[in-house]
C-alpha cells in the first residue's frame, strides 16, 4: 500500500510545489521530498540556512541497544514518527551538516563513548574525536551531558559513528 505523502505533508504544514512528491514550508524554509522505494517510502528535509541548504535525511533508531538509519518505512505511524524526529531537530543542523548532540557515556578508559539526540539515540565517538579541552574537563567534573557538534556517517552495518566534532560551550 502507499503512503498518502501529500495527506502527511499537509499534517506537518507542508504544501505541494510544482514537483511531484516535493512540499515546501515557508515559515520553516524547508522543503519535504518524499521518494518511493521498495519497499516502503523515504523521506528527506532540505533546510535554507542563508545561502546554504542542509539534508537532513531520515533519523536513527534505536532497537535492543542498537541503533541504525532508517532507509525507509512502509508504515504511515512510523513514517509521521520519523518526520516528527527530523523537524524537531531541523535547528540543530548546521550549514555544514553538524548535528549539536550530548556526549552522554564514556567507555571505561575513557577511550571511546556515546552521543544522542532525538534525531540520533547512540552514535559511537572515538575519544581522538572529543577535543582535549573537553576531555579534561570530564575528568575534572564527571559530568557528561556535555554539547558537542557532531557529523555522523554510517558503517557498513547502517550504524552511527562521529567522523567529526566541534565542542561548543554550554552557553549556546
Amino acid at each position: 500500500m502507499l503512503i498518502n505523502t501529500k495527506k502527511i505533508a499537509k499534517e506537518f504544514g507542508f504544501v505541494q510545489s510544482t514537483v511531484e512528491n516535493t512540499f515546501y514550508n515557508e515559515s520553516l524554509k524547508a522543503q519535504m521530498n518524499f521518494t518511493h522505494k521498495y519497499p516502503g517510502t523515504h523521506v528527506a528535509i532540505i533546510k535554507e540556512l542563508g545561502d546554504k541548504r542542509v539534508t537532513i535525511d531520515m533519523p536513527y533508531n534505536l532497537k535492543h541497544g542498537v541503533c541504525k538509519k532508517i532507509k525507509y518505512r512502509h508504515n504511515e505511524e512510523n513514517l509521521k514518527k520519523d518526520i516528527k524526529a527530523m523537524l524537531s531537530a531541523l535547528n540543530s543542523f548546521t550549514e555544514d551538516g553538524f548535528h549539536l548532540m550530548e556526549l552522554w557515556q564514556l567507555g571505561k578508559n575513557k577511550d571511546y563513548g556515546f552521543v544522542r539526540s532525538e534525531y540520533c539515540p547512540k552514535a559511537f565517538v572515538d575519544k581522538n574525536k572529543i577535543s582535549e579541552e573537553l576531555m579534561s574537563e570530564i575528568k575534572r567534573d564527571g559530568h557528561y551531558q556535555k554539547k558537542l557538534l557532531c557529523k555522523i556517517e554510517t558503517d557498513e552495518t547502517g550504524q552511527p559513528y562521529v567522523v567529526e566534532t566541534i565542542h561548543i560551550k554550554d552557553s549556546l
